[in-house]
């Protein structure tokens, strides 16, 4: 029988400070991989929260430059009722001008937390304003329709009642009442409002509450007139929406409707397959002979006499000085990507061209002729 050799004393002391070692640093290792995920996250929360505070600044970054944000998009400007006043909307609220946009006095946009699309100023009180806009983030806000009483020094959120998840706020358009204002929402229709958006009254029909792209124009003598046009034709109603006529003389797809002010209104209308117009309450409706345009022009704006028009085909700009009889080319912009094409009702060689991204507006006083930066 042979007996095992006993440990070495050296040996013990090494196995038993080897032991204290494991025991020292298990609870080192469980901490750091504790620690170690936690300190990332920190660290890639901290870089989010400020990359997303410089992406998401509200503030332009040259003072009186409501555009020089490079983060900004524009989305729609607005000439107001009173002679001078100008609207941006922005993709961080709305910006007022009151001189022509020669200055802009304000730092942030209001209603700054949300994209403006739309602007419409009330025909019958200036201060009356209502806008379409959209969450930035998704959240806090909700996404739809804006009226304020006060010029817009503030707000208050009215949408129609009942709209579904796929309701899209697209335009706002002020009828000739006090408070009146019409809202189309895509996949939802048309909705009027006589009161600043506490009640709403949906007048479109099944068919008319599909329009794609819808353009609209009101009748400033007659608040139950309208006409609305769209990739389905052009529909007018003369009862508020209860019947709508469709108007077949006018073919193709709607893009632009726009009147003279005149009595009776001169009306244009642009599809494509071409410029259409009729003297309103005449059931005569002509297409304009062939012009020198490349393609049908997706915009057009006119004077209040209704005999100076500008069109827009590709990024093209062509003016008529006698009703879209004869044009003139008057400019090529450099850029596709323009959202407002707008005559000054005062002055009718006063043009502003306002352009999505890099966010612009281009101010003419020659009729096109030559365009200078209004601001950016």
């Amino acid at each position: 029988m042979s007996l095992s050799k006993p440990p070495s004393v050296s040996n013990t002391a090494k196995e038993q400070e080897s032991s204290r070692r494991v025991i020292k640093s298990t609870p080192r290792k469980r901490l750091l991989r504790v620690l170690i995920p936690v300190l990332l996250a920190i660290v890639i929360v901290a870089t989010w929260l400020l990359l997303n505070r410089q992406v998401n600044s509200t503030d332009p970054t040259v003072a009186g430059r409501p555009l020089s944000n490079p983060h900004t998009h524009l989305h729609t400007v607005a000439l107001g009722v009173k002679p001078g006043v100008v609207y941006l909307g922005t993709h961080y609220g709305m910006f007022t001008s009151t001189d022509d946009g020669r200055t802009w006095p304000q730092a942030r946009g209001v209603l700054n937390s949300l994209m403006i699309t739309s602007i419409a100023d009330s025909p019958a009180n200036p201060n009356l304003l209502a806008v379409t806009a959209i969450p930035i983030s998704g959240f806090g806000q909700s996404m739809g329709t804006y009226f304020s009483s006060d010029g817009g020094k503030s707000w208050q959120a009215h949408n129609p009642p009942n709209l579904s998840a796929s309701a899209y706020p697209y335009t706002i358009k002020a009828g000739p009442a006090s408070g009146q204002f019409y809202a189309y929402f895509i996949s939802a229709g048309l909705f009027e409002t006589r009161d600043m958006g506490v009640h709403w009254y949906s007048i479109t029909n099944n068919t008319l509450s599909n329009m794609q792209v819808p353009s609209l124009l009101t009748d400033p003598a007659d608040p139950d007139h309208l006409i609305l046009g769209g990739d389905q034709g052009l529909y007018e109603t003369h009862d508020d929406g209860h019947s709508w006529n469709h108007i077949t003389a006018v073919k193709g797809n709607v893009y632009s409707i726009v009147a003279s002010g005149t009595t009776p209104r001169i009306i244009f209308c642009a599809t494509d397959q071409g410029i259409y117009y009729w003297h309103e309450g005449s059931s005569q409706i002509t297409q304009l002979a062939t012009s020198p345009m490349a393609s049908p022009p997706t915009r057009l704006a006119i004077d209040a006499t209704g005999k100076t028009l500008y069109a827009l085909s590709g990024q093209d700009l062509w003016y008529s000085a006698d009703g879209g009889n004869t044009w003139q080319h008057r400019w090529h912009f450099n850029r596709g990507d323009m959202v407002s094409l707008l005559v000054d009702p005062l002055h009718p060689d006063h043009l502003y061209a306002g352009f999505f991204l890099p966010a612009e507006v281009l101010y003419s006083t020659n009729g096109g002729k030559s365009w200078q930066v209004l601001t950016n």
